[in-house]
């Protein structure tokens, strides 16, 4: 058995004519294929507006700011999650406010009233590795308390949740082409998309310097535009998501089918009657990580920890706001049991199966 990676990222020779057509006949920046890029995007999920920029962090950020995040506002978000999920709020000068998670990972959100001050202007749940989180409680939470509500999508492209994609549900879902992503524009970027169209226009003023016309700044914008390039390698790969991704799906179903009988993992939470994760990656909880990991190495079976430590225990955050360990119990356990396994569209029965029987072996020597 070759090294099984823990994923994949595909280029074809279809992406790399879009790529070399881009860059002998458009503009480098902002040239046609961004546009189109945003249009087909805005359809494939179903909303009015989709607008580009140059990686997901940027998308958050942007987004924050568009809303009207202000100096010292507080965003409640989720302690378990990538690090520029929380990054973001600091870069557009607000203050994060975390919730631990629930049983399936996501942010618990019996625990956002109590999160809500006076200073509070949003709520930033993650779809975390691909599962949707409880998109109408939290809107409800929101309507209520006169907050917007930003969801951070970045590993949920294609992901379900009442037969809605996510992102399309509240005020604004930002998403991240990062090159392990569900689908990538081979390098970084980032889509920010709003049924709300001053959204999609501030968004379009903060990418670009603030600048429109050409030439006149009226307010204080970034260099956060995505490369045409990028866009067109984009276009191509968003023809084939769905296909990807219900090839992750069946990938998922097989995993579980396979893996139901070791009592000592906790796999990830399967489809139910309102979710349908899109499966960016496969996480499993064990006591025995570190080991398990250790052997699956052995046996050329690469995976790898998203993530080791809860973002509020962070050197940053510990030196910004004095976050001690034992505050977010779920998420440090979590950080401490889980791993994924390789997920990607190309996996193949047998080397699914041939995972699932060096798991077995692991856990019944």
């Amino acid at each position: 058995m070759d090294v099984i990676p823990p994923a994949s990222p595909v280029f074809n020779k279809e992406m790399e004519e879009a790529a070399i057509n881009a860059l002998r006949n458009e503009r480098y920046i902002l040239g046609e294929s961004v546009d189109k890029f945003e249009e087909e995007f805005a359809r494939y999920v179903g909303t009015d507006y989709a607008v580009t920029v140059s990686s997901g962090t940027n998308a958050l950020h942007l987004a924050l700011l568009a809303a009207g995040l202000t100096i010292g506002g507080e965003i409640i978000t989720v302690a378990s999650s990538y690090i520029a999920t929380a990054n973001s709020i600091l870069h557009a000068n607000g203050t994060p406010i975390f919730c631990d998670i629930n049983d399936e990972y996501l942010i618990d959100v019996k625990q956002i009233p109590s999160k809500i001050s006076k200073r509070t202007r949003g709520i930033m749940p993650v779809h975390l590795y691909g599962h949707p989180a409880d998109i109408d409680e939290i809107n409800d939470i929101a309507q209520k308390n006169n907050l917007f509500v930003v969801e951070d999508c970045a590993q949920s492209h294609g992901a379900l949740y009442k037969g809605k994609m996510t992102g399309t549900s509240s005020d604004i879902g930002c998403y991240s082409f990062y090159s392990t992503k569900n689908m990538t524009v081979c390098g970084d970027g980032g889509m920010v998309t709003t049924n709300n169209e001053k959204l999609a226009e501030k968004i379009k003023l903060l990418r670009n310097h603030g600048q429109h016309p050409k030439d006149v700044h009226t307010i204080l914008g970034y260099t956060a535009r995505l490369n045409t390039v990028n866009a067109a390698i984009g276009r191509v790969q968003l023809k084939y998501l769905p296909k990807w991704i219900e090839e992750r799906r069946k990938i998922a179903k097989k995993y579980n089918e396979l893996l139901l009988d070791v009592d000592e993992i906790i796999l990830p939470p399967d489809d139910s009657k309102d979710k349908k994760p899109s499966y960016h990656l496969f996480e499993i909880k064990t006591k025995k990580r570190d080991e398990l990991l250790n052997f699956l190495k052995e046996n050329k079976i690469i995976c790898l920890i998203h993530y080791p430590t809860p973002i509020p225990y962070q050197p940053l955050y510990k030196k910004l706001f004095g976050f001690k360990e034992g505050g977010f119990p779920k998420s440090e356990e979590l950080s401490a049991q889980a791993m994924d396994l390789p997920m990607f569209p190309d996996l193949k029965d047998e080397q699914i199966k041939y995972i699932s029987e060096k798991i077995h072996e692991f856990f019944n020597r």
